[in-house]
């Protein structure tokens, strides 16, 4: 199990997947046109849906941090 969850701001291209599949946990900036970790994963649920956010990043910009 990983700590933390990391969006690479130089990677994201602002698709919308991490925030379509979990919603709770990501977030955009809409001045700089990224997406954000808003919230670790608190509970299975979230994790699993933090994880199908990372398997769906077409250019895999989310990583594991720990």
């Amino acid at each position: 199990m990983y700590n933390f969850l990391v969006i690479d701001p130089d990677e994201c291209i602002d698709c919308d997947a991490c925030r379509t599949e979990a919603p709770a946990n990501f977030r955009r900036d809409d001045e700089h046109g990224f997406s954000y970790v808003y919230k670790q994963p608190e509970d299975d649920d979230e994790r699993e849906k933090c994880q199908t956010a990372m398997e769906a990043c077409p250019v895999e910009a989310i990583g594991k941090d720990g």
